[in-house]
């Protein structure tokens, strides 16, 4: 993580306002772009992962997707593409799922989210995660009651749910 990264500052309508370093963009509460996406086994599982007890925000607290922010400059699907690469060593090609809107009392984000499935083992960098599994989607909202999980969690799963309801899981090809 860097804080000098510079990110680009939008509106609610994702327009650019300004470009500002990481640091300030989260210190001013400023709403900014990301990308998330969700990681399936070929059995359409979701991989369902616990960050790093030495993570700076939220540590140990657990999660259905992956994600981060949208460079100044960058498109969605490139930052998309870069993130995979980075956090799970994938080069699996992604599909738009939709649109979110991140708020939580920490963070303003415009996101899109997305859906891969894994087409090699995850390699995963122990210094942000924990550990983490493929599981159905069932046993992932049934961890969800009886374990701590990011704030957008509920936000997720409804996409994910509203998202399976009318497309089928992602399988392998």
């Amino acid at each position: 993580m860097d804080d000098r990264e510079e990110l680009d500052v939008v509106d609610d309508d994702d327009r650019v306002v300004f470009r500002a370093p990481r640091e300030r963009v989260h210190r001013e509460y400023h709403i900014h772009r990301s990308v998330m996406f969700f990681v399936f086994d070929e059995d359409g599982r979701i991989f369902v992962n616990q960050r790093a007890a030495t993570r700076e925000t939220y540590p140990l607290v657990w999660s259905v997707a992956f994600g981060g922010h949208v460079r100044s400059g960058e498109q969605y699907d490139d930052a998309v593409r870069r993130e995979i690469r980075e956090e799970v060593g994938l080069a699996a090609a992604p599909l738009l799922i939709g649109p979110y809107r991140k708020r939580t009392p920490d963070e303003r984000e415009n996101s899109k989210v997305y859906g891969l499935v894994a087409d090699a083992p995850l390699a995963l960098d122990p210094r942000e995660l924990e550990q983490g599994e493929f599981m159905p989607l069932s046993q992932a909202v049934e961890l969800r009651g009886r374990q701590d999980f990011l704030p957008e969690t509920d936000d997720l799963l409804r996409i994910l749910f509203e998202y399976t309801s009318a497309h089928a899981v992602p399988r392998g090809r």
